[in-house]
């Protein structure tokens, strides 16, 4: 068993490993859903370095924001849990268990965030069969991009409060 002191240290560093963890799954994770639903017809650092395509711009912020609001709603229950639990001290096995459970609820952000994001393509695709939004925004069109991207951060907005409570009900933190 650790110290309290130990504990709130080892806790502040997790935390700020995790937080971290979550702008890596939310950048790659935005750049990768790009990617496929584009068909690889967008690059998006070609796109947005040496096109300066701030429609693309503004549509992978949107997805890195609803990624990561994923991510830290799956964080933040799971940290305060630590807090509770872990405050009389721990062990590297509890401590082991504890981060396996993180991993998989970080996965689980990113492969909601990753449903939302595509669900939310989808519907503005349906609503507007006679636009080519990926088209229009590989053009410039920042108008097209800013619905895009409005519309992915409002259904992220949405989800963030159930994928906390997924994330709870599925490793019982």
């Amino acid at each position: 068993m650790y110290e309290t002191s130990h504990l709130e240290l080892f806790s502040t560093i997790l935390y700020i490993l995790l937080i971290f963890l979550s702008v890596i799954i939310s950048v790659m994770g935005s750049m990768i859903i790009i990617t496929y639903l584009t068909r690889r017809t967008i690059y998006v650092k070609e796109e947005i370095v040496k096109n300066r395509n701030i429609g693309i711009a503004l549509v992978l912020s949107s997805f890195i924001w609803t990624i990561g609001r994923m991510c830290i709603e799956t964080i933040r229950p799971i940290m305060n849990v630590w807090y509770n639990t872990y405050a009389s001290g721990f062990s590297l096995k509890s401590v082991l268990i504890f981060v396996l459970g993180i991993l998989g609820s970080l996965l689980i952000a990113l492969i909601i965030g990753a449903i939302i994001v595509f669900l939310s393509m989808r519907i503005l695709m349906v609503i507007n069969k006679d636009i080519n939004e990926w088209e229009e925004i590989k053009r410039g069109n920042t108008a097209v991009a800013l619905i895009i991207s409005i519309t992915v951060v409002v259904v992220g907005m949405f989800f963030e409060s159930i994928v906390s409570n997924l994330v709870i009900n599925l490793f019982n933190f």
